[in-house]
């Protein structure tokens, strides 16, 4: 860099403006980039598989046609419109996987964007030509397992993103395959409404699966609790609360879709969505008295602890209070004093004892009369 001549103002005004003008452009330079980063889509979550597999299933009331690992979504922008399709993926770590079946789709950014998301909280988006919903699945193994779905229902088809391999849709697989029910016969809505329920359905068998397992505790509460009940209670006691945790926005987003106005939902299928939406109150309802049930025995194994320790003291009380008189009397006798009668007495030691078990035996008979012991 050149010296400023200081001996000329106006030099060094114009050196002044030229320095802010290059720090202006390297902060907007800068910004910029990171405005960039920030709006590249990446993956958020855990990934648990390492290829991504795709299925759909193209069907109307007559026909099915399963199609597997797909490469192609044109159907999605062409759709024949006696068709319903629904396309589910596992694994939705692929990035460009997922934007190609947002272009197809005709998803803006924002959606895209919210599927790659696996942490987001529950919730439900109504756009112009498609509805966002996502929700938190639980499922109960060895430990209690919390997966983010996401579902992008459109005029004649419902896409399914979850992150693993799962259960929960099976049965309506297995519908689709037998052609049972309406589920062939009805439109994508109906279809995501299945979907839902399909999810709801885990809910519920995993908090049954709880009040299984609480009952089974509730005999050694009852009986003879420790501090591994305690342990087992805490264990449900924090599953309960991570199913409620994820129920609650779940239900607030079906609530959210029967406020709404939404175009995607006929009226004929309008009822399914708030059987749904009873049927989550009333999941919340049974997870709710879970946790009050646990709550209570918690509040039982404390107070039978404490009551063990008050009869432990009770008894350690007795023996003290009992023995109290007796070791005043032999501190007594065993003084070291010649002028003592009782002690060259020839009956002066049975005397004694028997004074002492007088003094044991009546206070034996009055901690029982008092129901002390």
């Amino acid at each position: 860099m050149k010296p400023i001549d200081i001996t000329r103002p106006d030099k060094l005004l114009l050196q002044g403006i030229k320095t802010l003008s290059t720090l202006g452009q390297s902060l907007y330079s800068n910004k910029k980039s990171e405005a960039k980063a920030k709006a590249e889509l990446t993956f958020i979550g855990q990934k648990k598989m390492d290829e991504v597999q795709s299925q759909l299933y193209e069907f109307d009331a007559d026909s099915l046609d399963i199609k597997e690992d797909l490469t192609s979504f044109q159907f999605l922008k062409e759709p024949v419109k006696s068709k319903v399709y629904w396309l589910n993926f596992h694994g939705i770590h692929d990035v460009p996987m997922v934007q190609k079946v947002g272009k197809s789709a005709r998803l803006d950014r924002l959606t895209i964007r919210q599927i790659l998301d696996t942490t987001q909280r529950p919730k439900v988006e109504d756009y112009e030509d498609h509805l966002f919903f996502s929700v938190k699945s639980i499922a109960k193994k060895e430990e209690l397992e919390v997966e983010q779905l996401s579902f992008v229902l459109g005029s004649s088809f419902a896409i399914s993103f979850q992150e693993e391999i799962g259960d929960h849709f099976d049965g309506i697989r297995n519908k689709l395959v037998e052609g049972l029910g309406f589920i062939r016969k009805r439109g994508s809505d109906y279809l995501l409404s299945q979907l839902l329920d399909g999810i709801l359905d885990n809910y519920f068998e995993t908090i049954d699966q709880t009040n299984a397992e609480i009952a089974l505790i509730e005999k050694v509460v009852i009986s003879d609790p420790d501090k591994s009940t305690l342990i087992v209670l805490e264990k449900h006691k924090q599953n309960a609360q991570v199913i409620k945790k994820a129920l609650g926005p779940f239900k607030e987003a079906l609530n959210n879709l029967m406020n709404g106005d939404t175009k995607l939902i006929k009226p004929t299928n309008l009822k399914y969505f708030k059987d749904l939406n009873n049927s989550a109150a009333a999941a919340m309802e049974e997870i709710e008295a879970t946790l009050r049930t646990l709550e209570g025995l918690t509040n039982i194994c404390f107070a039978s602890q404490s009551q063990k320790m008050n009869e432990t003291m009770k008894v350690l009380t007795t023996v003290a209070t009992i023995f109290i008189p007796l070791t005043f009397i032999a501190g007594i006798y065993g003084m070291n004093f010649d002028n003592m009668p009782e002690l060259h007495h020839p009956y002066g030691y049975y005397y004694t004892w028997g004074v002492m078990g007088a003094i044991f035996v009546a206070m034996l008979i009055y901690f029982r009369v008092k129901k002390w012991i």
